[in-house]
């Protein structure tokens, strides 16, 4: 066979050190990750060994499981693929044999033997009985999990196509009336009194999206909801053609923002918290030009103290629009009924 050189060491060379893979873990003792790069790693090699060597010769309390994984014959790329099976397991002492028992299998045998333990130290989650709902960008997903008997029941009374499925739904309860917690600009109103609401895409505060043809043609109950948004200075009030509902607030700030505030989220504002823009405990108040809505998770994410480090982005409102300021240089992110609004190029 004909030997290839690269420089002073020939690919039989570097395979054949590659294969000895605890020695050159070993050989990494001392080096950091920038120091290995100074020697001609690449940013990935040189953590990987470096992590590798942490693992095989750090410190553990598991120093027998330790020695036996070092015993392996694997190489480098072997020991590469061991920890990203290991990194699965959440006991350390069941991760420390896991690793013995991959270091001493075959290498063809490592994702088999791996898939079949992590089965064992990571059984699937029992299903919970419940009705989930996913909601898409467009088409929105409704999942039932239950006893094989009920669903079973279930299913006979369908024929697979949603049509029959919303039938058979509302033969047993009544259909919910449509109530006009719809956000609605002059504009679009307009557009709708003259007929030509068709293509107009109208979000109610559930989420959901109807035309401005369907807004229309749909059975309204008999009070509904008109909010009041000033051009420049957002949400003035909600009023009811009866007396004002408790829910005043939350239900002017979800015509505001149908869906969770933070860009990309659909989770509707009916199964929102109701975030303060300046913090509570930095003396907000609690009233709607210092609220938005937003889900538990981007809740708890926004950075809530502006003069703090803002690693995920934070909401503001400027010029009465609420936004989402992102956290790398640039233009803060009009949301909710604002965010096809020009983009704003201040900061609140």
């Amino acid at each position: 066979m004909r030997s290839f050189s690269v420089g002073f060491m020939n690919l039989d060379e570097y395979f054949a050190l590659r294969a000895r893979g605890i020695e050159l873990v070993r050989a990494v003792r001392g080096s950091s990750v920038p120091e290995l790069q100074a020697r001609g790693a690449a940013e990935g090699e040189a953590r990987d060994l470096a992590n590798l060597h942490e693992v095989y010769f750090g410190k553990t309390p598991y120093t027998g499981l330790q020695r036996t994984a070092r015993e392996t014959h694997h190489g480098v790329a072997d020991l590469i693929l061991i920890e990203r099976y290991v990194r699965r397991v959440k006991s350390k002492l069941d991760a420390w044999k896991l690793r013995a028992k991959l270091c001493r299998a075959a290498a063809r045998d490592i994702s088999r033997v791996a898939t079949r333990e992590l089965k064992k130290l990571n059984p699937p989650k029992p299903a919970r009985d419940g009705v989930r709902v996913t909601r898409g960008k467009d088409k929105w997903k409704l999942g039932i999990t239950g006893p094989s008997r009920a669903i079973a029941e279930v299913w006979e009374c369908l024929d697979g196509t949603l049509e029959n499925f919303t039938q058979q739904f509302f033969n047993s309860t009544s259909r919910p009336e449509v109530t006009t917690n719809v956000v609605i600009t002059l504009d679009e109103l307009d557009q709708i009194a003259r007929g030509d609401g068709d293509e107009l895409v109208l979000k109610l505060f559930n989420g959901a999206t109807m035309t401005g043809a369907e807004y229309v043609n749909s059975r309204l109950s008999k009070i509904g909801f008109a909010g009041l948004f000033h051009p420049m200075m957002g949400p003035v009030d909600c009023y009811r053609t009866e007396r004002f509902a408790n829910d005043k607030q939350r239900r002017l700030l979800s015509m505001e923002n149908p869906t969770c505030a933070w860009p990309g989220c659909r989770r509707p504002a009916t199964e929102c918290q109701f975030h303060h823009i300046v913090a509570f405990k930095h003396g907000g108040c609690t009233n709607v030009s210092n609220m938005v809505p937003l889900c538990a998770f981007h809740n708890a994410r926004n950075a809530d103290d502006p003069f703090w480090v803002n690693r995920f982005g934070r909401m503001d409102r400027i010029t009465g629009r609420t936004v989402w300021v992102p956290p790398y240089p640039g233009p803060p992110v009009p949301t909710g009924i604002y965010a096809q609004a020009p983009p704003l190029a201040g900061r609140r």
